[in-house]
């Protein structure tokens, strides 16, 4: 994070470890995208952190923290995501090729599920990834030139146009399936979120899903958000000295 391609193909990738901490900040500190009980993090500039190259060589982020709030999710169904807003100041442009972002306050927000929800999400979504995989596999059984649809050769018209109009459903039902699909991993985990790690505030594993990378834009009437990057947490491993010092403390 901030990963964003720009029109050369060029790439942006920065890894940052930030501490998170379960302590509230101030309210007089506290950012209203993210909102009222927001607590701290901290990005750990260790040497490796914070850092990338571009044609000038090596080059360092300058990023600190403002706060972090878990949002739950509307309507409290079970295995639904519920919403990690991160947000960190960048005080200093990054640059790499035709890629630049600017010095402003980035808002990550990702998907996230406590452990138990996960689960329940994983059960939701089963049945709904297999009936996408089963339209798509009958299409591509009826496609084959092998053992498809022997109607689709063209050797009887009325056949022929009769074999087209099963082809056609069976296009629809598979794009259909795989809108359902999509719609359900706007709420539900993906096959690929499954990193778990401990997270301040609960002794519950969480797993936190990709994100978007957003900042604000001023328009005529207001403000509104512009996606300028992807980002994803993995758990790290805290050291025994890291533990002693941050009992309520979570590094990622």
């Amino acid at each position: 994070m901030p990963e964003e391609w720009g029109s050369s193909g060029a790439r942006l990738a920065l890894g940052v470890r930030v501490m998170v901490g379960s302590e509230a900040i101030p309210k007089q500190s506290v950012d209203p995208t993210v909102g009222n009980g927001a607590m701290v993090i901290e990005p750990i500039n260790d040497g490796k952190s914070l850092t990338y190259i571009n044609s000038k060589g090596e080059q360092t982020a300058e990023m600190t923290g403002v706060g972090w709030k878990i949002d739950l999710p509307q309507g409290g169904g079970k295995g639904l995501a519920s919403t990690l807003k991160i947000c960190l100041d960048l005080h200093n442009a990054l640059e790499r090729n035709d890629i630049t972002v600017s010095s402003d306050r980035l808002f990550l927000f990702a998907p996230c599920w406590r452990e138990e929800e996960y689960s329940r999400g994983n059960n939701a979504m089963t049945p709904i990834v297999a009936a996408a995989k089963e339209a798509q596999r009958v299409l591509e059984e009826q496609l084959n030139h092998e053992g498809g649809d022997r109607r689709l050769d063209g050797s009887d018209p009325i056949e022929t146009i009769a074999a087209y109009k099963d082809m056609a459903q069976l296009v629809a039902d598979q794009d259909e399936k795989k809108r359902q699909r999509r719609e359900a991993e706007k709420i539900f985990p993906k096959a690929n979120d499954n990193a778990m790690g401990h997270w301040p505030g609960s002794t519950e594993l969480m797993v936190i899903g990709a994100g978007n990378i957003l900042i604000k834009r001023r328009r005529l009437f207001g403000e509104e958000f512009q996606v300028i990057g992807k980002w994803s947490a993995v758990p790290v491993q805290q050291t025994s000295s890291e533990l002693s010092s941050s009992r309520s403390n979570v590094i990622i």
